[in-house]
């Protein structure tokens, strides 16, 4: 079985009782090493000082001067098992041997080539060396007589085969003790295993990579710009397109504080309120940004945010675009209406052979249409706001509307600061807001009288403000709804699915020009709604 067809947990539970087991024997070998070397120079350092003093008693110099030794050994032997020696050895200053534990072995010379330094130099010392017995630790002395002369050795030594069975009982406990650990090592371990691989949703460490590599390799693809913070407010990750909106150059932004990246970014906000913000409009780095923004949570908590956004100004883009085109089909489809019934009049006309009403239907027509188009164009400036209100005008008739705008309406061209298609978007939903209410009176009562019908327009631009007002003489505002509500999303005096949208884009683009939304009763029926905004545009 190849080593990554093992599961993590299990890999874990292997490396970490193996890497146990390792570190234990070499532990409990270094101990055992070093209660050998402490037992070897404990012995070592007992030998040494039994050794010296028999070489100072008098009864061991007397010996060795009148070579008595043969009366001496019994005393020796019993001398060397009360100390639990392995032998007590004595030479003369030859290196034969006057006393021995094995009689047959006594007047031959001493082994282990280890006596000069107490034949020659006179010194007493610890040695390790093979003997006849076998090798051990000695501890040796010289003998002096009366005069300081060096007259013989005296060599205590323990065997170190002894000394190994006396330490074999620490090695067996080091190496129970191992045993032990490495078992609650493995049990430690196994559940370390598992929370850490239940932190990582159970995927296994190759999974992880390629997951990881994909999601690189999508976070690059994307063309919105990606950004994503911990619960600390440290930016963890940030994609091409982001760094490309924001102007920011990634190996220097990752991992560092987002409010030292993006002053101005309030992303950290969302770590204590928990909730996600959806197409709100955000100024970061010189760029007007819509962004979607939302909580990471993990078993209930909190543990990051993720924004993705585009610039503002290429959503604007396919609005604006989106937004002509439906004016544009509106206008057609209400003209195609409206043309067919005309047409059907005229060949109505000049089947009864009537040529004078059809000159005369097909001359007001246009004096009509053409009319509407010379006022808007001398009145309205801004092309995209004309195109509107006449678009809106022929939807109003096909729906049996009047759409009125005011004589004295003016629009100049708009400053660089105010978007066009900002003007269209109020304007529209206003219009529209104003159809439905009118339309919603006309199915309850069967039928209004032509002023009831009539939805007024004005714009303005005389002073420091554009002024846009729509008002018609449809059901009012709604009772049980605040007027403050009424511009919430999702919040509708209408259907409840689906709507609530218009006004909340009105309020939206009010305030981001710094302007104001007035919603009022007229004195008799309908509504009046003024839009105020400031000609300096928008912070």
């Amino acid at each position: 079985m190849k080593w990554t067809q093992i599961s993590f947990r299990h890999r874990m539970l292997i490396i970490m009782t193996l890497s146990g087991l390792i570190e234990l024997l070499v532990l409990a070998l270094a101990g055992f090493i070093y209660i050998k070397h402490e037992q070897e120079q404990e012995m070592g350092l007992k030998a040494q000082g039994v050794a010296s003093f028999l070489a100072q008693s008098s009864a061991v110099v007397e010996m060795i001067e009148h070579d008595t030794a043969s009366n001496m050994q019994n005393r020796y032997q019993g001398l060397t098992e009360l100390i639990g020696a392995a032998f007590i050895v004595v030479g003369d200053k030859d290196g034969i041997r006057l006393v021995h534990p094995v009689k047959e072995r006594i007047g031959l010379p001493m082994k282990g080539g280890d006596n000069d330094r107490a034949l020659v130099h006179g010194e007493s010392y610890v040695s390790f060396a093979t003997g006849s017995l076998g090798r051990s630790v000695r501890g040796k002395a010289a003998v002096f007589n009366e005069r300081g002369e060096i007259i013989g050795v005296v060599s205590v030594g323990y065997l170190l085969e002894r000394l190994q069975d006396r330490i074999e009982p620490f090695l067996m406990f080091l190496i129970g003790m191992a045993i032990l650990v490495v078992a609650a090592n493995a049990v430690v371990s196994n559940y370390a295993s598992r929370r850490f691989q239940r932190a990582i949703l159970g995927f296994e460490p190759e999974e992880m990579g390629r997951l990881y590599g994909e999601l690189d390799v999508t976070m690059s693809t994307i063309k919105e710009g990606v950004i994503s913070i911990d619960s600390q407010g440290i930016l963890r990750s940030i994609n091409t397109s982001a760094c490309q909106i924001l102007a920011l150059d990634k190996n220097h932004v990752v991992n560092k504080p987002l409010t030292k990246v993006l002053p101005n970014s309030d992303l950290a906000s969302l770590l204590s309120t928990g909730e996600p913000d959806n197409d709100i409009e955000l100024y970061l780095n010189n760029q007007r940004l819509i962004a979607n923004r939302s909580p990471i949570e993990v078993e209930g908590q909190v543990i990051g945010a993720v924004s993705s956004f585009r610039r503002r100004d290429e959503i604007s883009e396919l609005t604006k675009q989106l937004s002509q085109t439906k004016e544009y089909a509106e206008l057609l489809r209400s003209q195609t209406h409206e043309h067919r019934n005309k047409l059907n009049t005229i060949s109505g006309l000049v089947q009864m052979g009537e040529l004078d009403a059809v000159q005369k239907l097909i001359g007001q027509e246009t004096e009509h249409y053409q009319s509407l188009i010379e006022f808007l164009r001398e009145t309205i400036r801004d092309p995209l706001v004309a195109g509107l209100l006449l678009g809106k005008t022929e939807r109003a008739r096909e729906i049996g509307l009047i759409l009125s705008v005011e004589q004295d309406s003016r629009l100049q061209p708009l400053p660089s600061a105010i978007n066009a298609d900002d003007i269209v978007t109020i304007l529209g939903n206003l219009i529209d807001n104003a159809f439905e209410a009118t339309l919603s009176v006309t199915k309850l009562t069967k039928g209004l009288p032509i002023n009831r019908r009539t939805i007024d327009v004005s714009i303005s631009d005389f002073g420091n403000e554009i002024i846009l007002e729509v008002s018609d003489m449809g059901c009012g505002l709604p009772k049980n709804i605040d007027i403050e509500q009424l511009t919430e999303r999702g919040v509708s005096s209408k259907a409840p699915n689906n709507r609530g949208v218009g006004m909340f884009l009105v309020k939206q683009l009010t305030q981001r020009y710094q302007g104001q939304l007035e919603m009022m009763e007229n004195s008799d029926f309908g509504t009046r709604v003024t839009v105020y905004i400031p000609k300096d545009g928008m912070l």
